[in-house]
């Protein structure tokens, strides 16, 4: 009896780990558009909160993880109190998140968003979709990608960040 109990465990183990694993790899890659992730990051022509148009591009030695994210996405408000640890641990002179609100989402609405859920990285609106167009054709939110130093997108995480998963990421980067 002792080694049947100890079989079923170990075989309960196993499922829930293949289980787990199966669920990660779906939710990273679901929501992949025919489109190709270009393999460095383009100048990206994105809105401040202000109405003002940009050109974003990071500079030289710097990090970013692109979050693109909706103001009526109950997945991307639940992963701002990690996008916000994200920033404050690891932002400064080398990293920050950066976040996109998808086509449709207004100015004001992304600026009641920040207020309400107290975002601490810089918001930018991609009103007319180009920017998620060129990096791939995002089409779930939130996706994120994250840029290393030399502006190349090593990931893309299409879901809800796994946080140690993007953790273990910058930390290897960091030996690089």
């Amino acid at each position: 009896m002792g080694k049947h109990r100890l079989r079923r465990w170990a075989l309960d183990i196993v499922l829930m780990v293949l289980v787990v694993a199966g669920v990660y790899v779906w939710t990273q890659w679901r929501g992949a558009s025919d489109v190709a992730t270009p393999a460095t990051l383009p100048v990206l022509t994105l809105q401040k909160l202000d109405g003002q148009w940009v050109q974003y591009h990071p500079g030289a030695n710097q990090v970013t993880l692109i979050n693109f994210w909706s103001t009526d996405c109950p997945p991307c408000i639940a992963e701002i109190p990690a996008l916000n640890w994200l920033q404050q641990w690891f932002g400064g002179i080398g990293f920050t998140v950066l976040g996109v609100a998808v086509a449709g989402n207004t100015p004001q609405a992304i600026a009641a968003a920040r207020s309400r859920f107290a975002m601490d990285y810089p918001l930018y609106a991609d009103k007319n979709g180009a920017a998620a167009q060129i990096l791939g054709g995002v089409t779930l939110t939130p996706t994120s990608l994250l840029i290393n130093h030399k502006g190349q997108i090593v990931g893309r995480y299409v879901g809800a960040i796994s946080l140690p998963v993007v953790v273990w990421r910058l930390l290897w980067m960091s030996h690089e």
